[in-house]
């Protein structure tokens, strides 16, 4: 019995692991899956969170350069509205001062009279001061007798039949016509060779 005393648990050397550990990692492994799972998931919706943060950012940055084109064409869209202003701004004011250089004109084209040179003198001076105020605020006249007819710089009148004129050439002007810039203010009133 003192025998059976003496061997006490304490005495008892534990048992020895099982030879490479096998139970141990058979636990291990059947931990690891279980384990794994929720990394796999987790990854998968950061990836998934990436992915939509990407497609976001990509449509933020599609918007951004939508909206500088769309600025930079209302930029470009003022400044020519602004260059036309100050181009075609007082035309119907150079529109209405025409009628005068036409009347400055007729005078001039009558005949002369004995006596009147200094009146017709001081007209002649004021209808090329006219035309000077007129070229320096960019109005041209539209040249229209012996040149091809044009719709959009010469309006008919009437056509007439010269069989030494080519067919569709201006034979006379009843009015003068004139430009602003590049802008067809007043067409010129034509006479147009038709011929059979």
């Amino acid at each position: 019995m003192e025998e059976q005393s003496r061997n006490t648990p304490r005495d008892q050397t534990p048992p020895e692991p099982p030879p490479d550990g096998a139970p141990e990692q058979e636990q291990t492994e059947t931990a690891q899956p279980a384990a794994e799972a929720p990394e796999a998931a987790s990854a998968e919706q950061e990836s998934q969170a990436a992915q939509a943060a990407e497609a976001k950012v990509a449509e933020l940055t599609e918007r951004l350069i939508r909206l500088h084109a769309d600025f930079e064409n209302y930029r470009r869209r003022m400044q020519r509205e602004k260059e036309e202003v100050a181009v075609y701004g007082n035309q119907r004011l150079l529109l209405n001062l025409l009628p005068v250089l036409d009347n400055l004109e007729r005078a001039l084209a009558t005949p002369p009279t004995p006596g009147d040179e200094r009146l017709r003198e001081g007209v002649e001076l004021t209808a090329r001061a006219f035309r000077a105020v007129l070229e320096k605020e960019g109005v041209t006249p539209i040249e229209a007798v012996g040149k091809p007819f044009d719709p959009n710089l010469h309006e008919a009148m009437m056509t007439d039949e010269d069989p030494e004129q080519e067919d569709g050439v201006v034979l006379a002007e009843f009015q003068k016509g004139y430009r602003l810039g590049d802008r067809v203010i007043r067409a010129s009133l034509v006479k147009v060779n038709r011929r059979s």
